[in-house]
């Protein structure tokens, strides 16, 4: 039986709380544990060992971005992911916490699908579905998540973080039709959201990077793509 992941939320807000708890039932198979005190965060982070961390950034008593900074300070809880919630809008507000360290960010208010798919999306990154290795192969296709490496046929590829990202999506679904939409909610390195026209470009530098194996990628009409060995 596969490990039920863990997810911790350092939220004031029980209404919030509520909601997220209510949008991890769509995903199914969450342990959770809430902590609303600041100063009790990194203790918590310790002890509970999560898998990921969902972190407000205005907290009564304290900033969230100094519990994050705490966090990722910390050697027994600097490797799990953050993603931070933020009333803030601002591309500014956004980048300091990217910088500090956290893996992407939500905006508030959030919808259950969004959140949902973010929290896919960074999970995927940290425990990808592939062999013992953690190496993604298909096709002739290796992916290290890990590293994030990427290599046809032994050639190493130099890839930006959001082609790599699609790249691992199509690598870890082989076979699979993914929309559009999907590529696009759950694109999302760094925090920086896919726009629905980069997408083609992506798909189309990611083709050309792949030389003769250009056709493992494939568009399926009015779908989306798909990566068949």
């Amino acid at each position: 039986m596969p490990r039920v992941p863990k997810l911790l939320l350092i939220e004031d807000d029980r209404r919030i709380v509520d909601s997220i708890e209510k949008a991890l039932s769509i995903l199914g198979g969450f342990t959770t544990e809430w902590v609303s005190d600041p100063d009790k965060a990194v203790t918590s982070a310790m002890r509970f060992k999560p898998d990921l961390i969902l972190l407000d950034i205005r907290l009564p008593g304290g900033d969230g971005r100094a519990v994050l900074k705490a966090l990722k300070s910390n050697v027994a809880t600097r490797e799990a992911p953050v993603i931070f919630l933020t009333g803030m809008s601002s591309e500014g507000d956004k980048v300091v916490g990217l910088n500090l360290g956290a893996d992407d960010y939500v905006v508030k208010p959030f919808g259950a699908m969004e959140l949902t798919a973010r929290i896919s999306a960074v999970l995927r990154r940290y425990q990808p579905q592939a062999g013992a290795s953690g190496v993604i192969e298909a096709g002739g296709l290796s992916l290290d998540p890990k590293e994030r490496a990427a290599r046809i046929d032994g050639r190493p590829l130099s890839l930006q973080p959001k082609e790599f990202e699609i790249l691992l999506l199509l690598a870890s679904n082989p076979g699979r039709c993914l929309s559009r939409a999907f590529l696009i909610e759950n694109s999302s390195s760094y925090g920086l959201p896919l726009l629905t026209r980069s997408l083609d470009t992506h798909i189309k530098n990611l083709r050309k990077k792949l030389g003769r194996s250009s056709g493992l990628i494939q568009t399926v009409s009015k779908l989306g793509y798909r990566l068949t060995p």
